[in-house]
Protein backbone atom coordinates (compact mmCIF):
# COMPACT_ATOMS: atom_id res chain seq x y z
CA UNK A 1 0.00 0.00 0.00
CA UNK A 2 1.22 3.24 -0.94
CA UNK A 3 1.92 5.89 1.82
CA UNK A 4 0.57 8.65 -0.53
CA UNK A 5 -1.98 9.76 2.79
CA UNK A 6 0.67 11.23 4.62
CA UNK A 7 2.29 13.06 1.50
CA UNK A 8 2.22 16.31 1.08
CA UNK A 9 0.08 17.69 -2.30
CA UNK A 10 3.21 18.19 -4.12
CA UNK A 11 4.32 14.88 -4.44
CA UNK A 12 4.12 12.49 -7.32
CA UNK A 13 1.80 9.76 -6.75
CA UNK A 14 1.82 6.74 -9.64
CA UNK A 15 -0.01 4.11 -7.45
CA UNK A 16 -3.66 3.48 -6.10
CA UNK A 17 -3.44 1.90 -3.44
CA UNK A 18 -4.23 3.91 -0.34
CA UNK A 19 -3.56 3.85 3.72
CA UNK A 20 -6.19 2.82 6.10
CA UNK A 21 -8.15 6.47 6.50
CA UNK A 22 -9.99 7.51 9.55
CA UNK A 23 -12.43 10.32 8.32
CA UNK A 24 -12.12 13.70 10.47
CA UNK A 25 -14.48 14.17 13.27
CA UNK A 26 -16.37 16.57 11.40
CA UNK A 27 -17.70 13.45 9.77
CA UNK A 28 -18.26 11.60 13.06
CA UNK A 29 -21.25 8.93 12.83
CA UNK A 30 -22.81 10.35 16.12
CA UNK A 31 -22.94 13.82 14.42
CA UNK A 32 -27.12 14.97 13.54
CA UNK A 33 -25.54 15.46 10.15
CA UNK A 34 -22.12 13.27 9.64
CA UNK A 35 -22.51 13.70 5.84
CA UNK A 36 -23.37 17.65 4.33
CA UNK A 37 -22.67 17.78 0.63
CA UNK A 38 -20.29 16.19 -1.70
CA UNK A 39 -18.22 19.41 -2.25
CA UNK A 40 -17.52 20.50 1.45
CA UNK A 41 -17.25 16.71 2.30
CA UNK A 42 -14.78 16.10 -0.02
CA UNK A 43 -12.56 19.59 1.17
CA UNK A 44 -12.74 18.28 4.90
CA UNK A 45 -11.02 15.70 3.80
CA UNK A 46 -8.66 17.12 1.56
CA UNK A 47 -7.52 18.84 4.24
CA UNK A 48 -7.22 16.02 6.94
CA UNK A 49 -4.96 14.64 4.72
CA UNK A 50 -2.95 17.62 4.40
CA UNK A 51 -2.67 17.59 8.37
CA UNK A 52 -5.09 21.07 8.16
CA UNK A 53 -7.72 22.01 10.42
CA UNK A 54 -10.78 22.00 8.23
CA UNK A 55 -12.72 23.50 10.79
CA UNK A 56 -11.49 27.09 10.09
CA UNK A 57 -12.80 27.52 6.85
CA UNK A 58 -16.26 27.19 7.77
CA UNK A 59 -17.46 30.77 8.52
CA UNK A 60 -19.10 30.91 5.60
CA UNK A 61 -22.19 28.97 6.60
CA UNK A 62 -23.17 32.64 7.97
CA UNK A 63 -24.37 33.81 4.45
CA UNK A 64 -26.69 30.26 3.45
CA UNK A 65 -30.08 31.93 2.25
CA UNK A 66 -33.35 29.88 0.99
CA UNK A 67 -32.89 30.52 -2.89
CA UNK A 68 -36.35 30.51 -3.88
CA UNK A 69 -37.12 26.32 -4.00
CA UNK A 70 -33.37 25.36 -1.82
CA UNK A 71 -31.50 26.30 0.25
CA UNK A 72 -27.55 27.47 -0.83
CA UNK A 73 -25.76 24.60 -1.79
CA UNK A 74 -22.73 25.75 0.87
CA UNK A 75 -19.22 25.49 -0.56
CA UNK A 76 -16.29 26.99 0.90
CA UNK A 77 -14.85 30.03 -0.57
CA UNK A 78 -11.91 29.68 -2.65
CA UNK A 79 -10.50 32.54 -1.30
CA UNK A 80 -10.62 31.86 1.92
CA UNK A 81 -9.06 28.46 1.60
CA UNK A 82 -6.41 30.12 -0.19
CA UNK A 83 -5.57 32.53 2.71
CA UNK A 84 -5.73 30.02 5.56
CA UNK A 85 -4.07 26.85 3.84
CA UNK A 86 -2.16 28.61 1.01
CA UNK A 87 -4.06 26.03 -1.81
CA UNK A 88 -5.07 27.46 -4.82
CA UNK A 89 -8.29 25.90 -6.88
CA UNK A 90 -8.19 25.75 -11.03
CA UNK A 91 -9.94 24.94 -13.29
CA UNK A 92 -8.23 22.50 -15.73
CA UNK A 93 -8.85 22.25 -19.26
CA UNK A 94 -10.04 19.04 -21.08
CA UNK A 95 -8.37 19.39 -24.18
CA UNK A 96 -7.90 15.85 -24.38
CA UNK A 97 -9.83 12.99 -22.42
CA UNK A 98 -10.23 13.19 -18.76
CA UNK A 99 -8.38 10.22 -17.96
CA UNK A 100 -5.17 12.01 -19.39
CA UNK A 101 -5.55 14.86 -17.75
CA UNK A 102 -6.18 13.25 -14.60
CA UNK A 103 -3.00 11.13 -14.74
CA UNK A 104 -0.76 14.03 -15.47
CA UNK A 105 -2.15 16.35 -12.70
CA UNK A 106 -1.88 13.42 -10.05
CA UNK A 107 1.48 12.63 -11.07
CA UNK A 108 2.49 15.46 -9.93
CA UNK A 109 0.84 15.05 -6.28
CA UNK A 110 -2.35 17.40 -7.28
CA UNK A 111 -6.05 16.26 -6.57
CA UNK A 112 -8.28 16.31 -9.55
CA UNK A 113 -12.06 17.84 -8.34
CA UNK A 114 -14.28 16.01 -11.13
CA UNK A 115 -17.99 15.70 -11.31
CA UNK A 116 -18.66 12.88 -12.06
CA UNK A 117 -21.86 9.96 -11.74
CA UNK A 118 -22.28 8.75 -8.61
CA UNK A 119 -23.88 5.21 -10.97
CA UNK A 120 -20.55 4.26 -10.97
CA UNK A 121 -19.18 5.54 -7.04
CA UNK A 122 -19.12 1.82 -5.38
CA UNK A 123 -19.57 4.18 -2.04
CA UNK A 124 -23.16 4.94 -2.76
CA UNK A 125 -23.84 1.53 -2.92
CA UNK A 126 -28.02 1.08 -1.18
CA UNK A 127 -28.50 4.94 -3.22
CA UNK A 128 -27.17 5.37 -6.48
CA UNK A 129 -24.65 3.03 -7.56
CA UNK A 130 -25.33 1.13 -10.29
CA UNK A 131 -29.46 2.37 -9.74
CA UNK A 132 -29.24 5.74 -11.34
CA UNK A 133 -27.42 8.71 -12.71
CA UNK A 134 -26.74 11.32 -9.88
CA UNK A 135 -24.18 14.32 -10.08
CA UNK A 136 -21.57 14.88 -7.41
CA UNK A 137 -18.10 15.60 -7.34
CA UNK A 138 -15.42 13.19 -6.33
CA UNK A 139 -11.47 14.33 -5.42
CA UNK A 140 -9.10 11.96 -7.48
CA UNK A 141 -5.93 10.86 -5.85
CA UNK A 142 -4.37 8.44 -7.65
CA UNK A 143 -5.33 5.97 -11.12
CA UNK A 144 -3.68 3.56 -12.86
CA UNK A 145 -5.13 2.82 -16.73
CA UNK A 146 -3.19 -0.35 -16.68
CA UNK A 147 -5.22 -2.04 -13.87
CA UNK A 148 -8.41 0.35 -14.14
CA UNK A 149 -8.05 1.18 -10.99
CA UNK A 150 -8.86 4.93 -9.35
CA UNK A 151 -7.84 6.41 -5.53
CA UNK A 152 -10.84 8.97 -4.83
CA UNK A 153 -11.88 11.28 -2.21
CA UNK A 154 -15.92 11.11 -1.62
CA UNK A 155 -18.27 12.27 0.98
CA UNK A 156 -17.04 11.30 4.27
CA UNK A 157 -14.46 8.77 3.15
CA UNK A 158 -11.42 7.40 1.03
CA UNK A 159 -12.33 4.78 -1.40
CA UNK A 160 -11.33 2.82 -4.75
CA UNK A 161 -12.79 1.80 -7.74
CA UNK A 162 -12.16 -0.55 -10.85
CA UNK A 163 -12.91 -2.30 -13.89
CA UNK A 164 -16.53 -1.30 -15.18
CA UNK A 165 -16.93 1.39 -13.02
CA UNK A 166 -13.58 3.12 -13.77
CA UNK A 167 -14.54 2.64 -17.26
CA UNK A 168 -17.79 4.19 -17.06
CA UNK A 169 -15.97 7.55 -15.11
CA UNK A 170 -13.52 7.37 -18.05
CA UNK A 171 -16.47 6.83 -21.17
CA UNK A 172 -15.21 8.41 -24.53
CA UNK A 173 -17.56 10.29 -26.21
CA UNK A 174 -19.78 11.91 -23.35
CA UNK A 175 -19.80 15.05 -22.35
CA UNK A 176 -16.60 16.22 -20.93
CA UNK A 177 -17.42 17.31 -17.12
CA UNK A 178 -16.30 20.21 -15.18
CA UNK A 179 -13.16 19.74 -13.11
CA UNK A 180 -11.13 21.68 -11.45
CA UNK A 181 -7.28 21.10 -9.78
CA UNK A 182 -5.75 22.18 -6.10
CA UNK A 183 -2.44 23.25 -6.29
CA UNK A 184 -0.26 24.41 -3.50
CA UNK A 185 0.55 28.50 -3.81
CA UNK A 186 1.98 28.99 -0.54
CA UNK A 187 2.52 28.09 2.98
CA UNK A 188 -0.40 27.64 5.26
CA UNK A 189 -0.84 29.81 8.48
CA UNK A 190 0.31 28.27 11.18
CA UNK A 191 -1.23 26.84 14.44
CA UNK A 192 -1.44 30.27 16.30
CA UNK A 193 -2.23 32.30 13.14
CA UNK A 194 -5.24 30.40 12.11
CA UNK A 195 -7.50 31.82 14.71
CA UNK A 196 -7.71 34.74 13.86
CA UNK A 197 -7.46 35.15 10.41
CA UNK A 198 -10.46 32.45 10.31
CA UNK A 199 -12.40 35.57 13.21
CA UNK A 200 -11.70 37.56 10.29
CA UNK A 201 -13.22 36.10 7.76
CA UNK A 202 -15.99 35.39 10.16
CA UNK A 203 -16.84 39.17 10.44
CA UNK A 204 -16.32 39.11 6.81
CA UNK A 205 -18.80 36.72 5.79
CA UNK A 206 -20.89 37.65 9.22
CA UNK A 207 -21.51 40.99 6.44
CA UNK A 208 -22.69 39.27 3.58
CA UNK A 209 -25.40 37.09 5.04
CA UNK A 210 -29.07 37.37 4.02
CA UNK A 211 -31.13 40.50 5.14
CA UNK A 212 -34.39 38.14 6.20
CA UNK A 213 -34.54 35.36 7.96
CA UNK A 214 -34.17 32.30 5.17
CA UNK A 215 -36.31 29.72 7.53
CA UNK A 216 -38.86 32.23 7.39
CA UNK A 217 -38.56 32.50 3.51
CA UNK A 218 -38.98 28.50 3.40
CA UNK A 219 -42.08 28.25 5.53
CA UNK A 220 -43.52 30.41 3.54
CA UNK A 221 -42.86 29.01 0.11
CA UNK A 222 -44.12 25.34 1.68
CA UNK A 223 -46.87 27.03 2.76
CA UNK A 224 -47.94 27.92 -0.78
CA UNK A 225 -47.41 24.21 -1.91
CA UNK A 226 -50.66 22.51 -2.90
CA UNK A 227 -51.04 18.70 -1.20
CA UNK A 228 -50.08 17.27 -4.33
CA UNK A 229 -46.81 18.35 -3.91
CA UNK A 230 -46.63 15.52 -0.83
CA UNK A 231 -48.30 13.08 -3.21
CA UNK A 232 -45.66 12.21 -5.08
CA UNK A 233 -42.83 8.96 -5.54
CA UNK A 234 -40.52 8.45 -2.58
CA UNK A 235 -38.20 9.71 -4.38
CA UNK A 236 -39.12 13.33 -4.87
CA UNK A 237 -39.03 13.61 -0.73
CA UNK A 238 -35.41 12.75 -1.12
CA UNK A 239 -34.38 15.03 -4.10
CA UNK A 240 -36.31 18.15 -1.68
CA UNK A 241 -35.11 16.71 1.48
CA UNK A 242 -32.02 16.89 0.27
CA UNK A 243 -31.82 20.29 -1.34
CA UNK A 244 -33.74 21.98 1.60
CA UNK A 245 -33.37 20.12 5.43
CA UNK A 246 -30.26 18.47 4.94
CA UNK A 247 -28.57 21.73 3.23
CA UNK A 248 -30.47 23.51 5.95
CA UNK A 249 -29.32 21.21 8.89
CA UNK A 250 -25.94 20.26 7.51
CA UNK A 251 -24.79 24.16 7.26
CA UNK A 252 -25.84 25.06 10.47
CA UNK A 253 -24.03 21.94 12.45
CA UNK A 254 -20.76 22.97 10.81
CA UNK A 255 -21.05 26.71 11.73
CA UNK A 256 -21.36 25.30 15.15
CA UNK A 257 -18.51 23.41 15.30
CA UNK A 258 -16.94 26.59 13.43
CA UNK A 259 -17.42 28.32 16.36
CA UNK A 260 -16.82 26.08 18.96
CA UNK A 261 -13.62 25.63 17.53
CA UNK A 262 -12.58 29.52 18.02
CA UNK A 263 -13.87 29.55 20.78
CA UNK A 264 -11.97 26.64 22.01
CA UNK A 265 -9.12 28.31 20.51
CA UNK A 266 -9.52 31.62 22.35
CA UNK A 267 -10.84 33.56 19.47
CA UNK A 268 -14.00 34.93 21.05
CA UNK A 269 -17.05 34.35 23.25
CA UNK A 270 -18.94 32.44 20.76
CA UNK A 271 -20.32 29.29 22.63
CA UNK A 272 -23.48 30.10 22.91
CA UNK A 273 -24.15 31.19 19.25
CA UNK A 274 -22.19 27.86 18.50
CA UNK A 275 -25.12 25.94 20.83
CA UNK A 276 -27.66 27.67 19.09
CA UNK A 277 -26.21 26.61 15.54
CA UNK A 278 -26.04 22.90 16.91
CA UNK A 279 -29.87 23.32 17.89
CA UNK A 280 -30.78 24.47 14.41
CA UNK A 281 -29.08 21.48 13.10
CA UNK A 282 -31.06 19.20 15.45
CA UNK A 283 -34.14 20.86 14.54
CA UNK A 284 -34.05 20.73 10.27
CA UNK A 285 -33.27 17.03 11.30
CA UNK A 286 -36.48 16.28 13.37
CA UNK A 287 -38.26 18.79 10.48
CA UNK A 288 -37.03 16.27 7.88
CA UNK A 289 -38.86 13.20 9.47
CA UNK A 290 -42.23 15.53 9.76
CA UNK A 291 -41.49 16.52 5.73
CA UNK A 292 -41.60 12.15 5.36
CA UNK A 293 -44.50 12.09 7.70
CA UNK A 294 -46.33 14.52 5.18
CA UNK A 295 -44.88 12.83 2.01
CA UNK A 296 -46.23 9.66 3.70
CA UNK A 297 -49.95 11.05 4.46
CA UNK A 298 -49.80 13.09 0.98
CA UNK A 299 -51.05 16.42 3.41
CA UNK A 300 -49.49 19.28 4.08
CA UNK A 301 -51.90 20.07 6.68
CA UNK A 302 -50.00 22.09 9.68
CA UNK A 303 -46.36 21.41 8.22
CA UNK A 304 -45.36 24.72 7.25
CA UNK A 305 -45.81 25.58 11.05
CA UNK A 306 -43.88 23.72 12.63
CA UNK A 307 -40.75 25.33 11.18
CA UNK A 308 -41.43 27.94 13.94
CA UNK A 309 -38.90 26.03 16.35
CA UNK A 310 -35.99 26.70 13.51
CA UNK A 311 -37.11 30.28 12.46
CA UNK A 312 -36.85 31.52 16.01
CA UNK A 313 -33.92 29.68 16.46
CA UNK A 314 -32.13 30.83 13.45
CA UNK A 315 -32.54 34.41 14.58
CA UNK A 316 -30.99 33.37 18.10
CA UNK A 317 -27.88 32.37 16.10
CA UNK A 318 -27.36 35.46 14.70
CA UNK A 319 -28.07 37.28 17.47
CA UNK A 320 -26.08 35.91 20.16
CA UNK A 321 -23.06 35.87 17.45
CA UNK A 322 -23.14 39.85 16.78
CA UNK A 323 -22.97 40.04 20.73
CA UNK A 324 -19.79 37.94 20.46
CA UNK A 325 -18.78 39.95 18.32
CA UNK A 326 -19.42 43.23 19.31
CA UNK A 327 -17.44 42.53 22.97
CA UNK A 328 -14.53 40.84 21.22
Amino acid sequence: MSAALALPLDTPRTETSAAPHAPHALHAPDRTWPETNCYVDLWIELLHLRGLAPEAMLGFTLRQDFEGDQFTFFKPKPADIESLYGLEILELALYEDLERHCLVQTARGLPVLVEVDAFYLPDTAGTTYGREAAKTTVAILALDPERRRLDYIHNAGRFQLDGADYDGLFAKGRLLPYAEFVKPCGPALSESALPGAALALLRRHRAHAPGRNPVTAFREALAAKPDSFVQRPLSAFHSYAFNTTRQLGANFELLGSHLAWLTEAGAGPLGEAAEAATRLAQEAKAFQFQLARAFSRGKLARLPERLSAAEATYATVFAALDRALATD
